[in-house]
């Protein structure tokens, strides 16, 4: 199953939002009744309260919405497989979600910035494969090769300097992650690694070997400035920013050297910018240079809609809600 606007996925992010705000206002009301009413006082004054009812139907309600926003996704079930040729490359981007990325000597940080240009550069791609890593102290698969754009956009969009709880900066890791994405099949392979190049020091020859043999290229796309900025941290307070043991403000600044030399060691390029369309048009530039080759696929050509299932769910949920309200208000009505 897969949907026709996933997108409005986004709007999952209400729920838990909803949850928060009933949570806060539950607690309250039962303060107030707690605070200003004795058991028996506050039975006389409203004799068919039930803060169980009252959960109950907001937990209706948030099914309803659930099953409600599935269906305005528009889930649908391929019925038919058709056989396509695609000419085209496989692509990964490495993205840099340490804390150095929010740094804001690249406007609006470092991290926004690569989250642009890989956007804006899915935006261009027509038939070649596309994959997602995130790292920081290891590295993770956020999504493998694929030809589904729309969720490429729509889980990059989700990164932050939070996604992974392991900080540093251990680019080894990306690089034998990316190289274990890549399929045997005779495609043009190249990984782009988007980062400021802080901490990337250190010995991964053994990965850039075998990169290297499996025909693998690596360019980089260095974001920041040599002057660097503070590293901001969000506190309850505003915003302050990272300091080392001796309570001096660390500055992050931008290093090319291991990232240029990744790239030079397996015929990949380099740039250096704090220009989307510029670090764009230099994907798209790498991208075009590689040998496209055919390849076979079988994909869904038509589709069955099951956004009605979906719907059908929500309205009944939505009906045994009003159900459970009709009956306390005829509860009333005959006291």
């Amino acid at each position: 199953m897969d949907f026709a606007r996933p997108e409005l996925l986004n709007l999952f992010f209400l729920i838990p939002v909803l949850i928060i705000l009933f949570s806060f206002y539950y607690r309250w009301q039962k303060s107030i009744i707690s605070t200003n009413f004795t058991p028996k006082v506050w039975n006389q004054v409203s004799p068919n309260y039930s803060g169980s009812l009252k959960v109950i139907h907001f937990v209706l309600k948030i099914l309803a919405l659930t099953f409600l926003i599935f269906s305005l996704c528009g889930p649908r079930m391929g019925v038919k497989l058709k056989t396509i040729k695609r000419e085209g490359v496989d692509i990964i981007f490495a993205l840099d979600v340490s804390k150095s990325m929010l740094v804001e000597d690249v406007a609006p940080n470092r991290l926004m910035k690569s989250v642009q240009i890989v956007s804006k550069s899915i935006d261009d791609l027509v038939s070649d494969r596309v994959g997602l890593i995130i790292y920081a102290g290891q590295a993770y698969p956020l999504m493998p090769l694929s030809f589904d754009y729309s969720m490429a956009k729509l889980l990059i969009k989700t990164i932050d300097t939070n996604t992974i709880s392991s900080q540093g900066t251990d680019i080894s890791s990306a690089l034998t992650s990316a190289n274990s994405f890549f399929d045997k099949k005779e495609r043009s392979k190249i990984l782009f690694i988007l980062s400021d190049g802080e901490d990337h020091e250190g010995d991964f020859e053994s990965q850039i070997n075998l990169l290297s043999e499996n025909d693998v290229i690596v360019s980089s796309i260095n974001l920041g400035t040599e002057s660097g900025g503070p590293i901001p941290i969000s506190s309850q307070g505003g915003v302050e920013y990272k300091k080392d043991k001796n309570n001096n403000v660390i500055i992050s600044k931008s290093n090319t050297n291991a990232l240029s030399f990744l790239a030079s060691s397996t015929s990949g390029r380099f740039i250096k910018t704090k220009i989307t369309n510029e670090a764009v048009e230099f994907v798209l530039n790498n991208i075009k240079s590689l040998d496209k080759t055919f390849q076979e696929e079988e994909e869904y050509s038509d589709y069955e809609e099951q956004f009605q299932w979906f719907l059908g769910f929500s309205l009944f949920f939505v009906l045994l809600d009003y159900l459970l309200t009709h009956r306390k208000i005829n509860f009333i009505k005959n006291d």
